[in-house]
């Protein structure tokens, strides 16, 4: 399995990991630092996270850019096997903690690339039964 780290601004990494532990009860494999939410500097965290992961690990952060994601950034940035991945959402970080394939950056891009958003556009006065029947199979 491999090692996590969700980070971002406010309670958005623990809403993820509360999320992750309903769906799978294995949530207690994943670190979280929920940013600016006291004010105390979460940079040695990141260093901690990076130090002790088993290779690869992924860094998971919230906004491309953000604040959270620069200070990742400038920790991580010479560290071989830490994959950063941002505009983080539930999907990718459930599909990377769930999947059991030797984490490659060709394999990450993979799991990312399937964990996009899409619209889900709702029936719009059609009444056809068409998407429900698409999306309940």
């Amino acid at each position: 399995m491999t090692d996590i780290l969700i980070a971002s601004h406010g309670h958005f990494a623990s809403g993820l990991k509360s999320s992750i532990d309903i769906l799978t009860g294995m949530a207690k494999k994943i670190q979280v630092i929920d940013a600016y939410v006291d004010k105390s500097d979460y940079t040695k965290q990141i260093t901690d996270f990076i130090q002790n992961a088993k290779r690869p690990a992924v860094i998971f952060t919230d906004l491309k850019g953000g604040s959270v994601n620069q200070k990742v950034v400038l920790k991580a940035a010479q560290e071989k096997d830490i994959f950063i991945v941002t505009q983080t959402n539930l999907a990718v970080v459930l599909a990377v903690f769930l999947d059991n394939e030797k984490l490659t950056k060709e394999h990450l891009q993979d799991l990312i690339n399937q964990s996009q958003v899409e619209l889900f556009q709702l029936n719009d006065g059609d009444e056809s039964n068409t998407q429900e029947d698409e999306f309940f199979g």
